[in-house]
Order: C-alpha cells, then sequence, then structure tokens
C-alpha cells in the first residue's frame, strides 16, 4: 500500500508519514521538563514565590508551551502531587513484589523500608508541594496510591490468614502517617533515618495482630 507525504504548510516541508508511528515521546519530554523545573523551584523558592514565567524559563521552553499542559499553577502543582506518590507507589510495589508472596512480614518490612527511604531522600519536595502555607490544604490519604498499596498488602495479608485487623483503611492510614511522623522526627533530631525502618516494621506487625 502506498503511503503520501503530508505537508506542514507553515513551512512546507513534509512532515512524517501518513500511517506512520509518531517520532519521539516530545509531549511526555516537555510535560516532565516543566514537573522537574516547577519541583526544583518549589524547593528553592516555595511555591508561592514561584511564577508560570520562572518555570517555562528553568523548562527551557516558552511561556505559551506551559499553558499546552497545565490550565495554571495550581494544575501543575496538582500533577506534582500525583507524581510524587504513584513513585512512592510504584517503589513500594517493586520492593514488595521481590518477596516471596507468603512471606507477608517481609513484604509489610519492604513497604515500610521504601516509604521510609523514599521520604528521607525528597522530603524537601514533598514540603514544597504539600506544606507551603499559601497552598496548604487536607488531603484525603485513603485515596492516595501510597496508602491504597499498604491497605491491600494488609488485606491480602488478612485474607491469607496471616493477620487481623478491623479496618483494614484506617490501618493503612494509620500506618503511612506513623511513617511520615517518625521520618520527621529522626530528620528534626538528626537521628539516623535507617534506624526507623526496622522499628517502625515491628510496631506496625504488632498492630496488626498476627494469629
Amino acid at each position: 500500500m502506498a503511503i503520501t507525504k503530508t505537508l506542514n504548510t507553515a513551512s512546507g516541508r513534509p512532515s512524517r508519514l501518513a500511517g506512520a508511528r509518531p517520532g519521539p515521546r516530545q509531549h511526555n519530554k516537555r510535560q516532565s521538563a516543566l514537573l522537574d523545573s516547577a519541583a526544583a523551584l518549589f524547593v528553592e523558592k516555595g511555591v508561592s514565590t514561584t511564577s508560570i514565567d520562572d518555570i517555562a524559563e528553568r523548562a527551557g521552553v516558552a511561556k505559551g508551551t506551559f499553558y499546552h499542559y497545565f490550565q495554571d499553577r495550581a494544575a501543575m502543582l496538582e500533577a506534582l502531587r500525583k507524581r510524587y506518590s504513584l513513585h512512592f507507589a510504584s517503589a513500594a510495589s517493586d520492593a514488595m513484589a521481590a518477596c516471596p508472596p507468603d512471606d507477608w512480614g517481609a513484604r509489610l518490612e519492604a513497604w515500610v523500608a521504601t516509604v521510609v527511604n523514599e521520604y528521607a531522600v525528597s522530603y524537601a519536595l514533598h514540603d514544597a508541594i504539600f506544606h507551603d502555607p499559601a497552598i496548604c490544604h487536607r488531603c484525603v490519604m485513603s485515596e492516595e496510591a501510597i496508602v491504597q498499596s499498604l491497605a491491600s498488602l494488609i488485606e491480602d495479608g488478612c485474607r491469607a490468614g496471616a493477620w487481623e485487623t478491623e479496618d483494614t483503611l484506617a490501618a493503612a492510614v494509620c500506618m503511612f502517617h506513623g511513617v511520615h511522623g517518625v521520618v520527621d522526627e529522626t530528620i528534626a533530631t538528626g537521628a539516623d533515618t535507617a534506624l526507623a525502618a526496622p522499628r517502625l516494621s515491628h510496631l506496625f506487625a504488632n498492630m496488626l495482630r498476627p494469629l
């Protein structure tokens, strides 16, 4: 079957072949560049003092390009929060998948260790995008991917007879905030964050009333 070329009416140059696959994912690259630039600037300057011009300049794109991907700065902030949460959930999922499927204790420890480690190295970004005084708002933690991944683990463990809990989702939310609080404490006191994960895993295992 013959494949014809289409012309770019603005330049007169041939565009990609009709029916051919799209080229490199420029859309994703530019969006990621904007998010990466915003993340860096929000940490450096704060959300409220970072302008869209600042973000576009750091990303090396025109200001109009920003609006091609995001309606406004609030939409970008929400996208950053979602990406942050999904990154945690993906990392925790990979860590749990590396454990024997029936070793529930090891899978819980893997979730805790991953979340502790990821938060310890990224808390500055977390503080910027979740706790900036100008934009801080309460999140429904039970809807966050990382909390849902823990809730699924707890539910699966209960179904397998490894644990017992009255409210799976409430337990997951409580445990997530426990990780958050303990790591914040270790950061504030200058303690070794590596010690937080085993302590939390022990506490959480007791919370789940092992049978």
